[in-house]
């Protein structure tokens, strides 16, 4: 297998994931927005937990399979601790994460609010070449390899601006440049943990007492691939069911639904599909989370004949 083959092969296995290669694209911060910046935790709950687990274009083989543990929590009423455990498969490559979160929450103004997040994080990228098959035994490229592993430590930050229900939100999950598995320039930004930057906002209307509309819109930048821009409408009524649409540039499709058992147990489910389902070679995408919320103090709580009047 020559360099150019190994180029095909990277390109199509972590083209879905071009936010970063190493990071898949998960739309559960629909539902929980702290899973992109640390600034937002400990913001909403007294205690959440979130299980999430992705599988993309089902119908071919080596497409990335993801899955996400998050967890927070406000121990104080101006400070959330959290973090999360990430796995991340697609063909050959492996990734695992682990994410401390921390946040203050200050508030400046009436109704105006600053949140200022942190993040420590390691990575751990591996390439498992066991079972490729090479034309040239003596490929340079994997001589001498049956698998390669690496581990790298990396930090973020996180801005918040909160007023009523707009939240504006600039942060960066990877400060720094991490090095490449390979030395020379052709696969350089590949497989590197390389700096990334999110924008990220979102508002709630309501618009009847017990009706609300959602619209989120967030951009993804990673510094050597394009930028993905989400925009999204989410419809809910009572806070505890909701259906939204999902368009992800450039040709990506999603729906979305979900429902809060007594605001405490979270189901949400997410079907994608882009040009390659709809080309008849791939299913689309499958992501479905579950959680449990526990509301901070004053914050309503719902109970069982609430929830089914």
């Amino acid at each position: 297998m020559s360099k150019h083959s190994l180029t095909f092969l990277f390109i199509f296995l972590f083209g879905t994931m071009a936010f970063s290669q190493q990071l898949p694209l998960f739309d559960n911060y629909l539902i929980n927005p702290a899973s992109l910046s640390p600034a937002f935790t400990g913001k909403y709950y007294k205690f959440q937990s979130l299980l999430t687990y992705r599988n993309e274009y089902t119908n071919l083989a080596g497409t990335p399979v993801a899955g996400n543990v998050y967890v927070d929590g406000a121990p104080h009423k101006n400070m959330g601790v959290g973090g999360n455990l990430l796995y991340n498969k697609a063909g050959i490559y492996r990734n695992f994460s682990l994410n401390l979160n921390y946040a203050y929450h200050l508030q400046v103004a009436k109704e105006h609010f600053l949140s200022f997040g942190i993040n420590a994080s390691l990575y751990q990228n591996s390439l498992d070449l066991s079972d490729i098959v090479t034309h040239d035994p003596n490929d340079p490229v994997i001589n001498g390899y049956s698998k390669i592993t690496e581990t790298y430590f990396n930090a973020g930050l996180g801005l918040l601006y909160s007023w009523k229900e707009l939240n504006v939100s600039l942060s960066v999950p990877l400060i720094f440049n991490n090095r490449s598995f390979y030395s020379d320039n052709t696969y350089q930004h590949l497989l590197a943990m390389d700096r990334n930057w999110l924008f990220y906002t979102n508002y709630t209307l309501d618009f009847h007492r017990d009706w609300k509309l959602k619209f989120d819109l967030l951009f993804r930048k990673n510094q050597y691939s394009p930028l993905i821009i989400d925009v999204s409408a989410m419809v809910k009524y009572r806070d505890s069911y909701w259906l939204g649409f999902l368009y992800r540039k450039p040709a990506t499709f999603g729906i979305h639904a979900g429902v809060a058992i007594i605001n405490k147990i979270v189901v949400n489910y997410t079907f994608e599909f882009s040009g390659y389902s709809m080309n008849g070679t791939g299913s689309g995408t499958h992501e479905i989370s579950l959680g449990f919320r526990m509301f901070r103090e004053g914050q309503q709580n719902l109970l069982i004949k609430d929830y089914v009047r």
